[in-house]
């Protein structure tokens, strides 16, 4: 773990500042005697940084601190996950059909939509679902400065206790970006920084049976499944693929013998 309060852009800074300098003299002939150090150090330096950028995006990456993706276990459960909402009439009939077949999940929501669709929160919460942080407007995280960063968080772990109740102890920065400052901030908040293991890739909208194809093949004991019942604060595009895999989904891992919990569940160690 990088336990350093640093952005990520400023550690690319630093590299490519490497990189450039690294390439300046190899360019020059300066060390190229035999090892050719200034290009070697330029190599290293691009490596480094794409290391680095690895390890704030992808969902499995603790570079920068702990996360989970997933949890491992022998019992066949699983976690359902949403992103972005509430998002009208979408939500609502996610909501339904979980309902129908006895499902919980978790929704990551974004604040700003939870001030518009309060009802579809306290349903959430009264229906035994998980309510999650995913801040207030959807922004990268990693262009946000520290008090930009805490109001996102701040404000939208406010709303979701104003109206759930309860105060989110879970948190999915957008897009699942996080470097140092993120994670350092997300800490101390008591935040669990969140991320997945399967991804339908369900935005993209590219058919019902490609997404339950994807989720289905990919999920197994203690996955947490990425899904969206949202669209950002745009809420332009369709999520009525995602409203029709989700059926198909929850039919297919029962029949596989799936137990579904919600991130708080599937997070709680093994007795």
């Amino acid at each position: 773990m990088l336990d350093l309060n640093v952005r990520l852009i400023s550690i690319l800074g630093v590299l490519t500042v490497i990189v450039l300098a690294g390439l300046t003299l190899d360019y020059l002939g300066k060390f190229r005697q035999r090892i050719r150090l200034g290009l070697w150090v330029a190599i290293l330096g691009i490596a480094a940084g794409s290391l680095f950028t690895l390890m704030a995006v992808l969902p499995e990456g603790k570079f920068y601190g702990p996360v989970f993706s997933e949890v491992k276990t022998s019992k066949k459960v699983v976690a359902l996950t949403f992103d972005d909402g509430p998002y009208p009439p979408y939500t609502g009939e996610i909501l339904d059909i979980l309902k129908e077949n006895n499902v919980p999940a978790t929704f990551f929501v974004v604040g700003r939509n939870a001030e518009k669709y309060p009802e579809l929160l306290r349903r959430m919460a009264e229906e035994g679902h998980q309510v999650g942080n995913h801040s207030y407007s959807h922004m990268d995280l990693l262009k946000a400065d520290r008090n930009t960063i805490a109001q996102e968080v701040d404000r939208t772990s406010a709303i979701i206790r104003n109206i759930t109740g309860n105060l989110p102890v879970l948190v999915r920065p957008p897009h699942g970006f996080r470097d140092p400052l993120v994670m350092e901030m997300m800490a101390q908040r008591n935040l669990c920084v969140v991320e997945w293991s399967v991804a339908s890739r369900d935005w993209t909208n590219p058919g019902v049976q490609q997404i339950v194809e994807q989720t289905l093949a990919k999920t197994k004991n203690g996955a947490i499944i990425l899904l969206h019942d949202g669209d950002g604060i745009e809420q332009k595009a369709s999520r009525q693929q995602t409203v029709a895999a989700v059926r198909l989904i929850i039919k297919g891992l029962k029949e596989k013998g799936y137990t579904f919990v919600t991130v708080g569940e599937i997070l709680k160690p093994e007795e």
